[in-house]
């Protein structure tokens, strides 16, 4: 006879972020969630991505945005980080033209 078994197993992540800036940086929260932004460059380099995904992830409306006055994009670290970890991709019927 024999004997099957069945093992599942469910890991849950928590993620806590420390962020340093300098203190002539205003700290930016984001309109929609309240959660801290970064700008564009800083959270490519935080998350290990390149600066043109963050613009593509962007261009679909995935994560939170705005410009600031001097032109840089910020972008909202939970959203863009609710975006990376659920693994979707941008497919080109998802992309907004």
């Amino acid at each position: 006879m024999e004997i099957k078994r069945k093992f599942e197993m469910l890991v849950a992540t928590n993620r806590r972020y420390t962020i340093r800036q300098s203190p002539s940086v205003r700290q930016i929260a984001c309109a929609e969630c309240g959660e801290p932004m970064l700008m564009s460059e800083q959270a490519a380099g935080f998350f290990g991505i390149k600066q043109r995904r963050i613009f593509q992830i962007i261009e679909t409306e995935a994560a939170h945005y705005t410009e600031i006055e001097a032109g840089a994009v910020m972008i909202c670290l939970t959203s863009l980080a609710e975006f990376l970890d659920g693994g979707q991709t941008l497919s080109p019927a998802n992309r907004r033209r």
